[in-house]
């Protein structure tokens, strides 16, 4: 027995070292974690006892029958995204300000236009594995190691996405500069966000139809961004004037191009699973937010100088055995983006440039004053994504009237968090998804299990104007599909 616990966890390790992770459906969460759980698009907080029960709740653990259980699963992941530029960007004839009498045109007053059309994202394919691993102690409790991956921000546009050729009054290009916000664009431009998940399971039964569990956290992520170069100056005090009177570091050479950062933390999910009456179960986890350390490499670029917490998040539910053959299952599902300021900050044009034009100005020597409103990146208060929370519902249905077979469907819908005002940035990170189709099947082999789940995001567009020139039009697009297998030992 010691020499089986001994194997599977160190095949768990073999995973966390040679494994990275992509993918996922709810915001850049996941929206299943194993193939069972993928074949009901996520729902099952009230029904599934498994494994991977410790993933979803931890309290799921507690109903194993089989004194010790591994399960394996490996998700092949396709998201494809785009984004289209509709619209050319402002010509300087046209640049300027509203003024109590109407537009003024005043070609300091330089529009932040992106190139014309539309870009799809590489990076098509990736493989999401995961591992769960449970031992009864008696009948009373239980302990479960779980280890799996969230990471939806991925991004590799071979384009320089935020670049336009910008020409001032008089038609001519502009050189890179100091006012020009496309100087030195790279490509390609894209971020990747992918985070590791490991958790340590106590469960206890009370009596025989309740059952509690907690789970405490480990959580690693790492982070890349490239072809950022244009919110360079956006990312300092922009003078030495603003950097000595607000105290701000420059922080300019931390928001892109800067190679694989990581940061780590820790936090705890608590559950709660039982019976009310024959057939009818209800189902409830809370994780509350995770503090992770900051990625250093892009204090710049990120709220908090760099931090990217974990969003707090909870789920509840209910299954019913409608008949011996069937169950359905109903979960609604919160995540609290908008508390994670990175991620929930909004995007105010007007406090992103550190300078703005003079209108007293007699000569080019004065022609630009520092932001009185000006809001670097990387501060508490800076731009982020603009994410607002996302409530999810979640409808699936088990079957199970052929023998050592069971068959699943489900649908889950939740409205995508990026508001038309903040396509700017999603660019990066366009999770815009809102319906999501499963289906999946196991086979019941002896004492083993085999599934099969596959999962299709539905195609959905988000569209806002460009908040730097509003001439433009940012149109965001994104769907996926999902193919996982697994196996219980």
């Amino acid at each position: 027995m010691k020499k089986k616990i001994t194997y599977y966890i160190s095949l768990t390790f073999l995973f966390l070292i040679f494994f990275q992770f992509a993918g996922a459906t709810d915001g850049y969460f996941s929206n299943g974690y194993g193939t069972k759980n993928k074949g009901f698009a996520g729902a099952g907080i009230a029904y599934l006892h498994s494994p991977f029960s410790a993933a979803i709740n931890p309290a799921g653990l507690g109903f194993l029958s089989k004194k010790m259980s591994f399960e394996i699963s490996v998700g092949l992941f396709n998201p494809n995204r785009k984004y289209s530029i509709v619209g050319a960007p402002t010509p300087p004839d046209q640049w300027g300000y509203m003024g109590p009498n109407g537009f003024v045109h005043d070609p300091r007053f330089m529009a932040f236009g992106l190139t014309e059309g539309t870009v799809e994202s590489g990076s098509k394919v990736f493989i999401i594995p995961a591992i769960a691993f449970a031992y009864k102690l008696d009948e009373k409790n239980t302990l479960g190691l779980n280890f799996f991956g969230n990471g939806g921000m991925n991004t590799d546009y071979d384009a320089k996405s935020y670049y336009s050729s910008i020409i001032d009054a008089f038609g001519n290009p502009m050189p890179d500069g100091r006012h020009n916000p496309m100087a030195n664009v790279s490509k390609p431009t894209g971020v990747n966000l992918a985070q590791m998940f490991l958790s340590l399971t106590y469960a206890r039964k009370f009596g025989e139809n309740h059952s509690l569990g907690i789970s405490p956290v480990f959580v690693y992520q790492t982070f890349e961004a490239k072809g950022l170069e244009a919110f360079r100056d956006m990312g300092m005090a922009g003078n030495a004037f603003l950097t000595q009177m607000m105290g701000w570091p420059d922080r300019s050479d931390c928001v892109t191009n800067n190679g694989k950062t990581s940061s780590t933390g820790f936090g705890f999910r608590i559950g709660y699973q039982g019976e009310l009456f024959d057939g009818f179960r209800l189902g409830a986890t809370f994780q509350p937010q995770i503090k992770m350390s900051k990625f250093d490499k892009y204090q710049g670029l990120f709220a908090e100088e760099g931090r990217f917490d974990i969003p707090a998040n909870w789920t509840a539910g209910i299954s019913y055995e409608v008949t011996p053959d069937l169950t359905v299952l109903f979960d609604v599902k919160s995540i609290m983006y908008s508390k994670v300021k990175s991620v929930g900050n909004t995007m105010i044009a007007s406090e992103m440039m550190p300078m703005i034009p003079n209108l007293n100005s007699t000569s080019p020597q004065d022609a630009f004053i520092p932001n009185p409103d000006f809001v670097p990146l990387g501060n508490d208060d800076a731009a982020g994504f603009g994410w607002e929370d996302m409530m999810i519902f979640k409808l699936a249905a088990e079957y199970r009237q052929v023998e050592n077979w069971q068959f699943r469907l489900g649908y889950s819908y939740g409205k995508q968090p990026i508001p038309e005002s903040e396509v700017m940035f999603n660019i990066l990170a366009p999770a815009v998804n809102e319906n999501h189709i499963s289906l999946g099947l196991t086979r019941i082999l002896g004492e083993h299990q085999l599934s099969l789940a596959i999962t299709h995001a539905l195609s959905n567009t988000v569209t806002g104007t460009n908040p730097f020139d509003p001439a433009q039009q940012i149109e965001l697009n994104m769907n996926q599909w999902e193919f996982d297998i697994g196996f219980t030992f």
